[in-house]
């Protein structure tokens, strides 16, 4: 049986001139905004979601349109859809607090309606939405297990926040007792995981006065010395 792991919402084209030249001009940069600044909030859903085992579905899509005409729930290929009411002028108008409560607010709307009309059983989402708001919305983790130096002097962490706008992570460098002793940014991108994954490869000491994060092919190191 396949395991329920992705969320995700996306913004369809509202057809107005119906032709890719009216999606290019008025739609295509919505939309794409929309769906980065989405991911800081469905992936830290996904983080404190503990996977459910459905007959049919690996993920779950939200389609946020002006007028939903109906909540008819379909599975294409394993990924559920629904369509919700979704005001997407208003949500460009909000602060990034305010736009996070509002996605949460609208995956899990379009959950709820997916899980009565599927039968499945609410509480591991349920759960998940209580985390998120638990933690306040913030997305932030330390990538891997702190690595210790070679002289065995230092511990070296990769610390990442995945926000509306943006992705960063910082190198952070703490000696035996734990103080930091170095914190420096290496990464800053958009806020999809799609620009921002391969970075992540291996986090490896050069020498013991040097760290790196290696990407996922190898082909480059963001270097901090002590």
């Amino acid at each position: 049986m396949p395991i329920i792991k992705e969320f995700d919402l996306d913004l369809p084209y509202v057809k107005k001139g119906g032709n890719r030249e009216d999606y290019e001009k008025n739609w295509k940069e919505k939309r794409m905004q929309f769906r980065d600044e989405i991911r800081c909030v469905t992936s830290l859903f996904e983080q404190n979601f503990q996977k459910y085992k459905s007959s049919d579905s690996w993920k779950v899509m939200v389609n946020c349109r002006t007028i939903a005409e109906n909540n008819e729930v379909k599975c294409v290929g394993g990924v559920t859809e629904v369509s919700v009411d979704f005001d997407i002028d208003n949500y460009f108008s909000l602060i990034n607090i305010e736009k996070k409560k509002l996605i949460l607010s609208t995956l899990k709307n379009g959950i709820d309606i997916i899980v009565d009309n599927n039968g499945w059983d609410p509480s591991l989402f349920d759960e998940a939405y209580q985390k998120v708001i638990d933690c306040n919305y913030e997305n932030h983790w330390v990538w891997q297990k702190p690595k210790k130096s070679p002289d065995r002097k230092h511990n070296a962490q990769v610390y990442c926040e995945h926000d509306i706008d943006k992705f960063t992570a910082h190198f952070i460098i703490k000696d035996n007792t734990g103080e930091v002793i170095k914190a420096e940014k290496i990464i800053e991108e958009c806020p999809n995981e799609w620009y921002f994954h391969s970075y992540f490869g291996q986090l490896k000491w050069i020498t013991s006065k040097e760290v790196a994060l290696i990407n996922k092919d190898g082909t480059n190191h963001l270097n901090v010395q002590i």
